[in-house]
């Protein structure tokens, strides 16, 4: 097993999580982080529903170590879409009680202007949900993303040092800046710039081409991530990795199934290509030394 805390999120292998459960068993991950399933948003499914998916985790000897949510990848400028963002940060908090989940993922709105100028307004609307953060317990753990206005490490720790929350921390993602407009290196530089905020890590990777970036099994693109699992090791990352696999053996996600991941178009092809990137993980963590023969309690 590894001495990290494992976990992928579901509809990277499949909108049924009968499936995610059976990869996570057979590869011996510890967690699961949900973002959609049976072919809506997580925050859709109902009561009854999810209080199923939960029995079937937990059967199978699994946590659930997140919620993957899309709040806040709205208009900055759009009150009415704001508000409905809220809806559904309240229906997410409300779910992660139910699931016992001490984390949900968020964004810092859709880009549209110059970040300094825009962080205001972010520190803003996120100061407005922190009061029932601290009421649920629950983190809002943000992830930097390129179509955002925090679109890399750097200006996430911006926004976290702004508000200066114990319930607003940050969330790496080091494939995510091998799409940044900025071209912040995810390791060291992005590691470097969260480092001491990080609540929560997903691992993707991918390689930059003339057509564009193109998803890869981790290890197989331009994140270092020999160096940053050894750095993590180091510095006693006591969290989750969480695989985000993001790209398919036989087809290109579109660059719109990537900003809003979901559904069936999207998980489709999932599972093989997900199967090639823990193999590829498991080999890296393997050569590292990071495997030990006991789960890490």
């Amino acid at each position: 097993m590894s001495l990290f805390r494992l976990g992928i999120i579901t509809d990277e292998v499949s909108q049924d999580p009968a499936v995610a459960i059976r990869i996570a068993q057979q590869y011996g991950l510890e967690a699961l982080e949900f973002r959609s399933a049976d072919n809506q948003p997580f925050h859709k499914l109902s009561d009854n529903r999810i209080a199923e998916i939960a029995a079937m985790v937990q059967e199978a000897g699994l946590v659930i170590c997140g919620l993957s949510t899309p709040v806040f990848k709205c208009r900055l400028d759009a009150a009415q879409e704001i508000e409905e963002h809220l809806g559904i940060l309240k229906r997410s908090l409300d779910i992660a009680k139910q699931l016992k989940v001490k984390r949900i993922r968020g964004f810092s709105f859709w880009a549209d202007g110059e970040f300094h100028l825009k962080l205001p307004l972010i520190v803003e609307q996120l100061r407005r949900i922190e009061p029932l953060l601290q009421e649920a317990e629950v983190v809002y753990a943000l992830e930097f993303d390129p179509s955002l206005y925090a679109c890399n490490a750097k200006k996430v720790r911006s926004v976290l040092d702004a508000v200066n929350s114990p319930w607003i921390r940050g969330l790496y993602d080091p494939g995510n800046d091998l799409w940044d407009p900025d071209g912040e290196v995810p390791y060291p530089d992005g590691y470097n710039a969260l480092h001491g905020t990080i609540d929560h890590i997903h691992l993707k990777d991918a390689v930059k081409t003339e057509e564009g970036v193109r998803g890869v099994a981790i290890g197989r693109g331009e994140v270092d991530y020999k160096g940053l699992l050894q750095r993590l090791s180091e510095d006693r990352y006591c969290g989750y990795l969480v695989v985000e696999t993001h790209y398919r053996l036989h087809s290109q996600l579109t660059e719109e199934q990537l900003k809003r991941p979901a559904g069936s178009d999207f998980s489709a092809g999932g599972e093989e290509a997900s199967r090639e990137c823990l193999d590829s993980l498991f080999v890296l963590l393997q050569e590292l030394e990071l495997l030990n023969g006991t789960a890490r309690s």
